[in-house]
């Protein structure tokens, strides 16, 4: 790992010599995440690094599609009164994208030390959603390790898998994901934290939309369900017990 960071700053001082790198805050599947400065303001840097598995025309498409895309997403966000980090720069072809640094911890951090009086947190955590919905867009990846609880309220960050779609299906996954996602880091708050989500939500898309979009939510929890039941009697009638996780 640490040679592979090395190697990635390398990579970004020799594409973007403008941002000095102060230290690497994470390397993931697709990309890695840089704290420094740019043109003397604290940022963050994106790099979409270049994935030796992939043939190299389609690895360049991927990550310059990727890169522009998440950058648009953030811009679009900001115009709907998303808090969102503003991007900085963004070189679709290096896969390149600098963002301002947001200062706090995670909200994930927040909930796991026992501090529950996060209520407006989620209720605005739902308006910023509903903002999102209501533009055709989805943030693809809502997890409380994705919000951070700046000294000025919750930001969304990461919105690499996010996308421009304007369908109920979309949006449902969106929230699904992030019930999913509360039942399994925090399951006794869930009902009354996603309770305040939906509460900011319908105050942005009102009353109508918020029951269409909590009955889609039912209907892709019960599908996961019946897949879940369905593989477990494949394994069992195969002969392969019946403890295979999803």
């Amino acid at each position: 790992m640490e040679a592979l960071a090395n190697r990635l700053l390398k990579d970004l001082e020799l594409t973007l010599p403008s941002f000095e790198a102060t230290r690497l805050i994470a390397v993931g599947a697709e990309a890695a995440l840089f704290l420094g400065r740019f043109h003397d303001l604290l940022a963050v840097a994106k790099y979409r690094y270049p994935k030796l598995y992939r043939a190299r025309e389609l690895d360049v498409e991927l990550r310059k599609r990727r890169t522009a895309k998440e950058a648009k997403l953030l811009a679009r966000a900001l115009t709907c009164g998303v808090a969102v980090p503003v991007p900085m720069l963004v070189d679709k072809e290096s896969g390149l994208l600098i963002m301002e640094y947001v200062e706090g911890p995670r909200l994930k951090e927040i909930l796991d030390k026992g501090d529950v009086n996060v209520w407006e947190v989620f209720r605005l955590i739902g308006v910023y959603i509903g903002r999102l919905h209501e533009a055709g867009m989805v943030h693809g990846d809502l997890t409380t390790s994705n919000v951070i609880l700046s000294p000025g309220g919750p930001v969304l960050i990461d919105f690499g898998l996010g996308d421009f779609v304007a369908e109920d299906e979309a949006r449902g996954v969106d929230l699904h994901l992030f019930l999913r996602a509360l039942e399994s880091t925090h399951p006794s708050l869930v009902q009354r934290l996603f309770r305040e989500v939906m509460k900011g939500y319908e105050e942005v898309r009102g009353r109508e939309a918020r029951i269409s979009i909590e009955e889609k939510v039912r209907e892709i929890r019960m599908r996961g369900r019946y897949v879940a039941e369905r593989r477990k009697k494949l394994l069992k009638g195969s002969g392969m017990g019946g403890e295979g996780t999803l």
